[in-house]
């Protein structure tokens, strides 16, 4: 049974000592106001990144209004190894929209047309970035749902669930957006988060970095859990053929 249990162990630290592991990282980001977000980068394959941005702001600073508290952008830099070419937004699947003057959306929906994508940087940002806002924004493109057919951020933008400032009738995202991009060449893994993350609040209201060190949280990609798996089920076969 001891070198059952060696066998999975081999299988797993195998795994993340190739860099299998790093395929999915969460980065938090705060400050003592209360306001915060969550980022998760996630690797399905070398030319997509997955970007899953959550507003989990409990309060925010003194003087922040309607339009402040919205989490219009998420930056980070590649270092000129890859750019953002194209993609897609969607909301999140405990998400929905508030305030959308052309339509209402509910979780899972397609909100591109909000959105935008920029590998030149802009005021606070880093060169790479998901925006609601129009300053170096190629918009995806996709069905406007609220407000004048282009880019309005800070509406459209994420607030918390419950929203910590009234939003006053602006529109916005309750809770999270998931980005799909599409990479113009391939990477291999998520090092470049090394050179920061920078999520922005209203336009230009709050430039908040992620956590560095200990804030990165990686996580272990399906390709680990499954090979942890089968090496678990293998040792069980082996045991079991022993004892006959």
């Amino acid at each position: 049974m001891k070198s059952s249990l060696t066998l999975v162990a081999a299988a797993f630290f195998a795994l993340v000592a190739s860099g299998e592991s790093l395929l999915a990282v969460t980065i938090p980001v705060f400050d003592g106001s209360g306001l915060s977000a969550e980022v998760e980068f996630t690797l399905p394959d070398a030319t997509t990144l997955q970007v899953r941005a959550k507003n989990t702001s409990t309060g925010a600073p003194a003087g922040f209004d309607s339009a402040d508290q919205i989490l219009t952008s998420v930056s980070w830099d590649f270092g000129g190894a890859t750019s953002i070419v194209g993609g897609s937004v969607a909301t999140g699947p405990s998400s929905a929209s508030v305030n959308f003057s052309v339509a209402e959306v509910g979780a899972n929906a397609d909100v591109s047309g909000e959105y935008g994508f920029g590998n030149g940087g802009t005021t606070g940002l880093h060169a790479n970035f998901v925006s609601g806002n129009t300053a170096g924004a190629t918009p995806f493109g996709g069905a406007n749902l609220d407000g004048p057919i282009e880019l309005n951020g800070p509406q459209g933008g994420l607030i918390a669930n419950p929203a910590v400032v009234s939003l006053g009738g602006l529109g916005a995202i309750q809770d999270a957006w998931i980005a799909t991009l599409t990479l113009s060449s391939p990477i291999e893994n998520l090092d470049f988060l090394d050179n920061g993350v920078i999520v922005e609040f209203g336009s230009d209201a709050a430039f908040l970095p992620g956590v560095p060190g200990g804030g990165v949280v990686p996580e272990p990609s399906a390709a680990v859990l499954a090979a942890i798996g089968f090496a678990a089920v293998f040792a069980r076969m082996r045991v079991r053929v022993r004892r006959r």
